[in-house]
């Protein structure tokens, strides 16, 4: 996720350039999706977050950048998912992520699922909550990606989200099914726990502040950092230490 595809209009648009433009070729695909489980050995925890990766990255970057590790301190077993960029592009993420990842955890008894994304992963964790619900506790987004900025400029100029209709021309579907997500968690009692964590350097840092509003995040951890795993390694450890469980 640090080496970022060749600029198009904006930075953050990087991020997501794969799926526009094809900046390198995608990696393929697998059923079930592969992924790597750290469950404790000493309880039995009721708590799993499900760890989707940036683009370029895959379930073994989280592990080496030791987010496993935040689990075994405070209490809740992880799984990291090889939530590559072509399950995007083959729009099968989410039938993975349910029939593969969450539907085994709630037959393994976990009753309280989170989901960390961390920039395409971000994107990825919205795309699930939108789609299912009432599937899971809770999300921690580390530097979302969160549409096009011309997009966002466009949703944010309509006015109060909530008065927004979903059918401004020119938006792509995911922006929409994300943003009409996040629009109607506003007006329900029944808000999934949102948590926002990113470094004040990062490229989307400006929007993200003009947007925490419209997010409404039940927490925000910012530092000092940039789009980078030496950024998002600290904030997940003091959000993992605080997350209401």
């Amino acid at each position: 996720t640090e080496v970022m595809c060749k600029r198009i209009n904006s930075p953050i648009l990087a991020i997501f350039c794969v799926v526009l433009a094809g900046c390198f070729a995608t990696p393929a695909t697998h059923v079930p999706i592969p992924s790597i489980e750290t469950i404790s050995t000493v309880k039995q925890n009721d708590t799993l977050i499900i760890m989707l990766p940036g683009r370029g990255d895959s379930a073994g970057t989280s592990i080496r950048e030791g987010f496993e590790q935040a689990g075994l301190k405070h209490g809740f077993d992880t799984v990291a998912v090889d939530a590559h960029l072509g399950y995007y592009k083959q729009r099968s993420l989410l039938v993975r992520l349910h029939d593969d990842i969450i539907a085994p955890a709630r037959d393994a008894g976990y009753e309280n699922i989170w989901m960390l994304g961390i920039s395409l992963g971000g994107l990825g964790a919205l795309l699930y909550a939108s789609e299912y619900p009432n599937e899971i506790a809770g999300m921690i987004l580390l530097a979302p990606f969160l549409g096009d900025s011309s997009a966002i400029d466009t949703i944010v100029a309509d006015g109060p989200l909530e008065n927004w209709d979903g059918q401004d021309e020119g938006l792509k579907d995911y922006e929409v099914a994300i943003w009409s997500y996040i629009r109607d968690t506003r007006t329900r009692d029944d808000l999934t726990p949102l948590v926002l964590g990113y470094g004040l350097s990062d490229d989307m840092a400006e929007d993200y502040n003009r947007l925490i509003n419209m997010l409404n995040p039940s927490s925000v951890y910012t530092l000092e950092g940039g789009h980078k795993w030496t950024t998002w390694r600290p904030l997940w450890d003091r959000i993992a230490k605080e997350l209401p469980l």
